[in-house]
């Protein structure tokens, strides 16, 4: 026996150390596995910028960037390379990862459908695949990931419907499929995603309505399903769900009306947003119990009735009830009383308030100086009255302060040298008189003051011209009179002025030349005097001047041939005398009127015939003559005088800055040099680091760069543009830059993108480096507008701001194809190709694709060889190998042009089957034009 138990421990031992030694035989292959995994996954997709270089085989796959192993048996557990510009498509490689946990490839270039083998991912807890372009279903096969946690896909091209089969992970938590192009109904099962606290559907083109098993989720914190096209009601059991924080439906076509119990139910409820939407009835009362909620927005909907009382919401920090059909009361002033009051007893935190476009009366609301925190004050559109409280001054954060169209009278309070931060001050349209006060100076950070359609007399305080940052000034329709005050030129950024229809008199000052950005000129219905200034000729910019009726006298400056962006100008009923200016800009005009100058004449029969202007007689045509050898004469003394300083300007020791021809500073800019290295760039983008790039295109990326320029060498300062790095790799990315290079020296226009300098380097592996600086514009390009990544993010573009960035964009490509000898064509116009300035101008850029087109027919390029631009924009005649032309041009503008007003992109899933952007956009009707519309067009109205 005892030999028996030494045998059979014996043969235990040696079991055990062969069982150990295929172990670690295994592991060491399940290793080699993974690594070799992962090299396949980089030969398979396209690393810009070497992310990825220290991915080799002499090096252990575990210290790789992104790679997280296992503690035993270097198995890959996390791959995480989000921010590095991949592309390429989801091959079946990744699915080789069996001990994978967490896989994030968020904010890259990946494309095509999804190839993983989920099946085989047994272990994954988190997949963040976000803002990429993948296209096709969500793969129902996901299901089958019983341990997964997170699921990201939104801001991608995912389309059809939600997969049931998803209603199974019931340790799913996050689920977030926003901003993409989904249909069909929520799906019912997921109603059993019992651990579910995240769920975001935004965005998405959803028909059906929300399936009341959504209310099973008992720990569901934070639902967003705003921007689809949800119908019906929100289900009672979706409000009884006790861990709701946030709640979010608008933008939908729900209705019906609000329960009475709306907010008891879920007492940690926060966020509450139901704008956009069709609900209506009376808004319950029982919403003031719900102490806990910080924000609630109920604007653009279909209540009525009387204001709710809000004085137990102790916790309120944004209230917007704008645009519904709300009442002061329905019977008595006592509940007027009430509900001032109530509003008087909201939280001191209150940050936004809006109560604008309804039907509310009564005195201006009171108790508003409590609010030390309020930023933004809307109560315009309704029928208020009274005088606007003095107390308000007490509100040093608020920076938008509206209350146009109202009935408010009395004189505006002196008030407003005591708010810090106001940008946006509209009281028009209303019945306030007095004197416009001196205190209004005093808001160095104010940029509307909208006083138009009051009682206001008096003259125009200087102290309005005080402040630098003002670009809308409205003045209109009040009792105004005096001189338009000549510090007006103090004001470079201003874009409109509008005194029209006062009482203004004296002379124009020439001062006015120097608002360099102005593109409305309006001082029309007045009693001013004088001759125009011909410094109205440098207003570059001008877009719109309007002189009339007034008593101008004397000549037509010959300066206003220099606005060439004029559409609008009216100089009828004055006194103006002279030949009118030869100039084109008369005759390309939209509107022009000289007419009730009856000394005005014309020596060009097609102006005078366009303007129903006589022919100067030859007699004033001779004096006309005689006095410009005058002013000849006088011009060239004056000329060989400029010669004598300007040589004096150059003895030696004596610098000069560059200008150029545009009168702009030159690209140079002032201390930076003509060219610089590749070292400068590195510094200036921290080594091109993942958060300062601001965009990727088919042959480059581009960083904001900070760099240092000296005065002098003596004064530093900083300067950000924009560096486009050039992927030499890319086999015409050397092509493309020098078509770039060659296209961006020919030209120069206020829509174009500047470029500032270029860099030939070598970079610190002795690799050539290529790369163009330009203008960095602050606010991003036209496509990040029209697709927020969130649409709670703010960002949107007025009708107005639309139709402006049409304009430029179109301003841009006539100078392109009219203007440039040889004419010139972009052949990649597109939302992500207009950059939009501080001011939300356009600036059309990247012409990698531009071509000159030749000038005789002898010189005619043959058919070019592949596709002309970016998928979604090509003229149909470039897919059949056509040649570049201007048309092709004006094909690509109508694609975002039509984007701009309905905010689909020509690559969305419902376009299919045959039918395109343009095709849809013809089929509908004039009466649908409401449905097919970007809905943010009509936030405002």
């Amino acid at each position: 026996m005892e030999h028996l138990h030494f045998l059979l421990l014996v043969f235990t031992i040696f079991q055990t150390r062969l069982y150990l030694g295929m172990s670690k035989m295994g592991c060491l292959e399940g290793a080699r596995a993974d690594k070799e995994a992962l090299l396949s996954f980089k030969f398979q997709v396209t690393v810009p910028q070497n992310a990825l270089s220290g991915w080799t085989r002499n090096s252990s796959h575990c210290t790789w960037y992104g790679v997280s192993c296992s503690s035993k048996g270097s198995r890959v557990q996390s791959l995480h390379l989000s921010w590095l510009g991949l592309g390429g498509t989801l091959g079946p490689q990744l699915s080789n990862f069996t001990f994978l946990h967490t896989l994030n490839l968020s904010h890259n270039l990946f494309h095509g459908q999804i190839q993983l083998e989920f099946s085989r991912l047994q272990l994954l807890q988190q997949i963040d695949l976000k803002n990429n372009f993948i296209n096709g279903t969500i793969p129902a096969i996901l299901s089958t990931c019983h341990n997964l946690e997170t699921l990201r896909l939104e801001e991608n091209r995912f389309s059809g419907k939600l997969p049931p089969e998803l209603g199974s992970l019931q340790k799913l938590k996050t689920l977030s499929v926003s901003i993409n192009n989904l249909t069909g109904s929520i799906p019912r099962t997921f109603g059993n995603l019992s651990s579910l606290t995240s769920l975001n559907l935004a965005r998405n083109q959803s028909l059906a309505e929300i399936p009341s098993e959504l209310g099973c989720l008992r720990n569901l914190q934070y639902f967003q399903l705003s921007g689809n096209h949800l119908t019906g009601e929100i289900p009672s059991s979706v409000y009884n769900v006790s861990s709701l924080f946030f709640l979010s439906v608008t933008q939908n076509n729900l209705g019906g009306k609000l329960p009475n119990d709306i907010v008891q139910a879920p007492p940690n409820l926060r966020q509450l947003y139901l704008a956009q939407n069709s609900f209506e009835g009376i808004v319950p009362g029982s919403i003031s119990n719900a102490s806990g909620i910080e924000y609630l927005d109920l604007s653009m909907n279909r209540f009525h009735g009387p204001v709710p009382l809000f004085g137990n919401m102790k916790k309120l920090i944004w209230l917007n009830l704008g645009s519904n059909f709300l009442s002061s009361t329905t019977a008595l002033n006592f509940q007027l009383i009430d509900y001032l009051t109530s509003f008087a007893n909201l939280s001191s935190n209150l940050q936004h308030f809006c109560i604008a476009n309804n039907l509310l009366t009564g005195s201006f609301p009171q108790g508003f100086d409590k609010f030390h925190n309020l930023i933004s004050l809307s109560i315009e559109q309704n029928a208020f009255t009274g005088e606007i409280p003095k107390n308000i001054a007490k509100l040093k954060k608020l920076q938008s302060f509206s209350v146009f169209q109202n009935m408010l009278s009395g004189e505006i309070p002196d008030i407003f040298g005591n708010l810090t931060q106001p940008s946006d001050d509209q009281m028009d349209n209303n019945k306030l008189s007095g004197k416009i006060p001196n205190s209004l100076g005093f808001c160095q950070q104010i940029e509307t003051l909208n006083l138009t359609s009051n009682r206001l007399n008096g003259s125009i305080p200087n102290e309005i011209f005080r402040v630098s940052s003002l670009t809308n000034l409205n003045l209109s329709h009040n009792k105004l009179w005096g001189p338009l005050p000549s510090e007006v030129g103090n004001l470079k950024q201003l874009q409109v002025v509008d005194v029209s229809d006062n009482q203004l008199s004296g002379n124009l000052a020439a001062s006015i030349g120097g608002c360099v950005t102005l593109q409305l000129l309006n001082l029309s219905k007045n009693n001013i005097s004088g001759g125009i200034p011909g410094s109205v000729g440098k207003l570059t910019s001008l877009e719109v001047l309007d002189l009339s009726f007034n008593k101008f006298s004397g000549p037509i400056p010959r300066d206003l041939e220099n606005l060439q962006y004029l559409k609008k100008l009216n100089l009828s009923f004055n006194h103006l005398e002279g030949e009118v200016p030869k100039g084109k800009v008369f005759l390309n005009l939209s509107l022009t009127s000289v007419q009730g100058n009856n000394g005005l004449c014309s020596g060009d029969q097609e102006i005078a015939r366009y303007l129903e202007l006589p022919q100067c007689k030859t007699r004033a045509i001779k004096r006309y003559h005689l006095l410009k050898i005058l002013v000849s004469a006088a011009g060239v003394t004056l000329f060989l005088c400029l010669i004598f300083c300007f040589l004096w300007a150059l003895r030696p020791g004596k610098k000069k800055n560059k200008v150029d021809k545009d009168g702009e500073p030159s690209p140079s800019l002032k201390g930076l040099l003509p060219m610089i290295s590749y070292s400068d760039i590195r510094l200036a983008t921290s080594n091109f680091a993942a958060e300062n790039l601001i965009g990727k295109g088919g042959f480059g990326s581009v960083y904001k760069g900070s760099f240092i320029t000296s005065d002098n060498g003596a004064n530093t300062s900083n300067i950000t543009l924009a560096v486009k790095a050039l992927d030499l790799q890319q086999s015409k990315a050397l092509q493309s830059f020098f078509a770039e290079c060659e296209t961006l020296r020919n030209i120069r226009h206020r829509n174009l993108m500047k470029i500032i300098t270029s860099c030939f380097s070598i970079d610190h592996k002795g690799d050539q480096f290529k790369a163009l600086l330009m203008e960095f514009m602050p606010s991003g390009n036209l496509d990040r507008w029209l697709y927020p990544e969130d649409m709670e993010s703010g960002l949107s573009l007025s009708s107005l701001q639309r139709l402006n960035i049409a304009i430029d964009v179109a301003s841009a490509m006539e100078y392109l194809h009219n203007d440039c000898e040889p004419p010139i064509v972009h052949c990649d116009l597109k939302p992500a190709n207009v950059l939009l300035d501080e001011n939300m101008a356009a600036h059309v850029g990247d012409f990698g694709l531009a071509r000159f087109l030749p000038q005789h027919p002898s010189q005619e390029e043959s058919s070019t060889i592949g596709v002309k631009g970016s998928i979604g924009y090509i003229a149909p005649e470039y897919g059949l190998g056509g040649k570049s032309s201007t048309s092709g041009d004006v094909y690509s503008f109508g694609i975002p042009l039509l984007e701009m007003f309905i905010a689909k992109r020509p690559t969305d899933g419902m376009f299919k089957e045959g039918l395109s952007l343009n095709q849809f956009e013809s089929a509908v009707d004039s009466d649908q034009a409401f449905e097919i519309a970007d809905p943010r067009l009509f936030k405002d109205f």
